[in-house]
């Protein structure tokens, strides 16, 4: 049969894999993760000196060509080369999102984990075991294109061992690590997103399976020498995370180092643009804290993420989610959302109002009892900008600039309203409206508690009625909307005072009105990008991953 097919090709030298996506896709064999170094596969310069292993960063080099170093993974790649060393066995990262983080740490470091000693295991968790077998999976491929061999009788991405007998295991939070050890313990993004990270349950649960499963499945920092002394051990733990939440994972580990045990973190603290020195967070005296080599108001990669590209994502954040993802110092979430300096009167016209868009916005839940909650009605618009004065020239065609959005809130109203009520209230507010040419655009009905009642009942009476479907709670979507106050782009009318009342309590007191004011404000502002031919798109909320 070899006669017939010809010779076998050569396979490819390993650079020549790292540049073309790895082996996985070859076409020059039918198995592509069979053990192919067992089988002649050439070996790399990472794998041809076994008396002088390549340190880290000639490792990245040799497999991954393309990635680009800047100072703030050369400072990563130095505490990484000393774990691998030895040296360091305990390393938190907190940095701001989209920089490079897990490639670095998840999968390039893993790979040379084991290449620099492949009878220990290094292990991956996060969130999911679909992230977490993601990442084992590229750590094989950059452990496999430096020349180094795979076991034949495990090569699977989630449990893929050496001929040593080391290698590299991965699952999710919560996942199967009963009955496996390692050297290595990697944990990125534990969190899937704000609402598990703001959920104390989740939080929790993370913490118990932290303490009594991930834990323990550390190899013990010291072992016996065998003359009775005892002598370290390779041990080591990386934590690496966006923080979202002040009382998350890391907040939880550090309030352990007060007690019979500190595990002596080494903390790489992060911010996207560096603090002056009296600003800089404090940690315990038992940890120790990586040096800031900036000066004060510099970014952390300009490479990637210029000084003016910060500043425009954080007026598109707001102050809370800015300073949580990107400067990494997360503030309590319970009151002082909404502050009163940002709560302004009607935006200054020179002619009469024109809205390009009108929102009536409804958060329902009605039993018509004094104890039920209110049902929570906001009218607002969006306004468009004034027509040129007789000695002004005429304004082009081009759509208004992002920063000119401004939607003013007209009207508020709560009630404790049942079914018929509501109904009435609803026709009888909309028929008042339409006597004031106030017609609106979109009648908007959460879709949850008693949402599909009214729906149902006002689906062929009322134009324009449209069902929002609520994503996440209402603390979250408080969030959403805060950046649009901050940045002065909401204007409150006399006749929404009830809102005004109840913004600066949020979330303590009734919520109702700022739901169905975020709801409303929320809508518009998209219709504000999709409606008026703006092809450039707002920069992402950022609110999940």
């Amino acid at each position: 049969m070899s006669n017939l097919l010809g010779p076998r090709p050569l396979a490819p030298p390993p650079r020549q894999l790292a540049l073309s996506g790895g082996l996985l896709h070859s076409p020059l064999h039918g198995d592509p993760w069979a053990d192919l170094g067992l089988l002649g596969l050439a070996k790399s310069a990472a794998a041809n000196n076994a008396t002088a292993p390549l340190a880290l960063r000639a490792f990245i080099t040799e497999v991954f060509p393309r990635y680009a170093f800047h100072r703030w993974n050369d400072e990563l790649v130095a505490l990484l080369q000393a774990i691998a060393d030895g040296d360091l066995s305990r390393l938190i990262v907190t940095c701001p999102p989209r920089l490079g983080k897990s490639l670095l740490i998840s999968k390039l470091f893993p790979a040379y984990f084991v290449y620099r000693h492949p009878h220990l295991f290094a292990a991956i968790a996060s969130y999911s075991g679909e992230l977490a077998y993601a990442h084992s999976r590229e750590a094989r491929h950059f452990y496999r294109a430096s020349g180094s061999l795979l076991s034949r009788d495990s090569a699977a991405v989630g449990n893929w061992l050496t001929p040593q007998r080391g290698g590299c295991i991965a699952a999710g939070v919560n996942g199967p690590f009963t009955g496996k050890g390692y050297s290595l313990g990697i944990l990125d993004d534990p969190y899937k997103g704000p609402a598990d990270a703001g959920s104390p349950r989740v939080r929790e649960r993370l913490m118990e399976w932290l303490r009594a499963v991930w834990f323990t499945r550390a190899e013990p920092e010291s072992i016996e020498a065998g003359d009775g002394a005892r002598q370290r051990n390779l041990s080591a733990q990386i934590l690496v995370l966006t923080r979202w939440e002040h009382e998350d994972v890391v907040a939880s580990l550090l309030l352990d180092e007060a007690g019979e045990a500190p595990q002596r973190w080494h903390i790489v603290d992060l911010p996207a643009i560096a603090q002056p020195p009296a600003e800089r967070q404090s940690f315990p005296p038992t940890c120790s804290v990586h040096p800031d080599w900036r000066q004060p108001g510099e970014p952390l990669c300009p490479e990637r993420f210029p000084l003016d590209e910060l500043l425009r994502i954080r007026g598109r954040l707001g102050s809370y989610w800015w300073n949580a993802l990107y400067q990494q110092r997360p503030s309590p979430s319970s009151g002082g959302l909404f502050q009163r300096s940002w709560l302004r009167g009607p935006f200054e016209r020179r002619h009469p109002r024109r809205y390009a868009s009108l929102v009536f916005s409804c958060d329902l839940s009605f039993k018509g009892e004094e104890t039920s909650d209110f049902c929570g009605f906001v009218l607002m618009g969006l306004l468009q900008s004034d027509p040129p004065g007789p000695n002004q020239p005429q304004r082009s065609a081009t759509p208004p600039s992002p920063h000119h959005l401004e939607i003013e809130v007209l009207w508020a109203a709560r009630h404790r309203f049942g079914l018929p009520d509501t109904i009435a209230f609803l026709l009888h507010s909309l028929s008042a409206l339409e006597r004031q040419k106030l017609r609106p655009n979109a009648v908007l009905i959460e879709d949850a508690a008693n949402g599909p009642a009214v729906l149902q009942t006002l689906r062929r009476k009322v134009p324009g009625l449209l069902p929002i479907t609520p994503k996440g709670s209402k603390l979250m979507r408080a969030h959403a909307v805060a950046p649009l106050l901050e940045a002065g782009q909401l204007g409150f009318h006399h006749r929404a005072a009830p809102l005004l009342e109840e913004l600066p309590r949020f979330p303590r007191g009734s919520k109702d009105l700022v739901d169905a004011f975020g709801q409303g404000a929320l809508w518009l502002e998209s219709r504000y990008w999709r409606g008026l031919g703006i092809k450039r798109e707002p920069l992402p909320m950022l609110l999940t991953r």
